[in-house]
């Protein structure tokens, strides 16, 4: 079969400009990845830095709340002696309302104590049940926390494999940069 010349001008341009615009696509698609590449990479650095320091705001509250419950656990000891303190104060009150009853001023001025120190009783011994109310609260938000610890950490390693995977995604785009010549 015969081409005339202006025909095979005509294919050979037809092809010239498919070859152009397989180029033009060829680039592209290059930039594109390439900027994919880089936006997945500050992603994943910027996801690790929010677990580093998530894993340290853990690890500091966890070695903060162990203090915690020590000094509650103290002012729980102090309040139960104050409690029994307290009681020992009514009965030797008491004892003293027995002695002086030859005395009804003071007789009446012990009474009044008296209530008001059964009262600081029934008080403190409320402070005593609610601090040990508490200190069991805060032995549970302590275990609460380190089970998210060890939730952020099992995280780690699968963060650590995305990473991998998004290198191994652009590893055939990286066999075509060698093509490029920028």
């Amino acid at each position: 079969m015969f081409v005339s010349a202006s025909k095979a001008d005509q294919v050979h341009d037809t092809i010239a400009n498919f070859k152009k615009a397989m180029e033009l696509r060829t680039e592209l698609n290059l930039r594109v990845a390439r900027r994919v590449t880089a936006i997945l990479r500050v992603g994943m650095f910027s996801f690790a830095i929010v677990t580093v320091i998530m894993v340290v705001m853990l690890f500091a509250f966890t070695s903060r709340v162990m203090d915690m419950i020590v000094v509650l656990d103290t002012m729980r000891v102090q309040f139960t002696a104050m409690a029994d303190d307290m009681r020992t104060m009514r009965q030797v009150i008491a004892q003293m309302d027995a002695d002086m009853q030859s005395f009804p001023v003071v007789t009446g001025e012990l009474s009044q104590m008296q209530g008001t120190v059964a009262t600081m009783n029934v008080n403190l011994k409320t402070v005593s049940e609610k601090m040990t109310a508490m200190e069991g609260d805060m032995r549970t938000i302590t275990t609460n926390v380190g089970q998210m610890n060890q939730t952020f950490r099992q995280l780690e390693p699968s963060v650590a494999g995305i990473g991998a995977n998004v290198n191994n995604a652009s590893e055939p785009m990286r066999f075509f940069n060698g093509f490029m010549p920028w």
